[in-house]
């Protein structure tokens, strides 16, 4: 693993990558899934973890949460159109949506 996300152009082209392993702010430990939202949020699903990290798109660190510590291993994430966030949890089996 490499504990880090790595960006390209909607050409695929390389650009670079943001984050490192670890548990504090912009690091990572196995993120699985990725999702962008309406306003340009980048958010990940930060797996090892147990939490979703928040960046703006410029991959400054904005926010992140774990569902107030109930947030088990979250290995998909999905922003619905009116802004909420769905994020499913392997280890409690199930699909739990956060509000923004």
């Amino acid at each position: 693993y490499h504990d880090c996300i790595y960006t390209f152009t909607l050409y695929g082209e390389y650009v670079g990558k943001f984050g490192s392993y670890g548990s504090g702010s912009v690091q990572f430990v196995s993120p699985y899934d990725i999702t962008v939202d309406l306003y340009g949020f980048i958010l990940v699903a930060d797996t090892g973890n147990k939490r979703v990290q928040i960046f703006d798109k410029h991959h400054n660190y904005i926010h992140q949460f774990d569902g107030c510590g109930v947030l088990g291993r979250c290995d998909g994430i999905a922003v619905s159109s009116t802004g909420n966030i769905y994020v499913t949890d392997c280890d409690n089996e199930e699909i739990q949506m956060f509000s923004r």
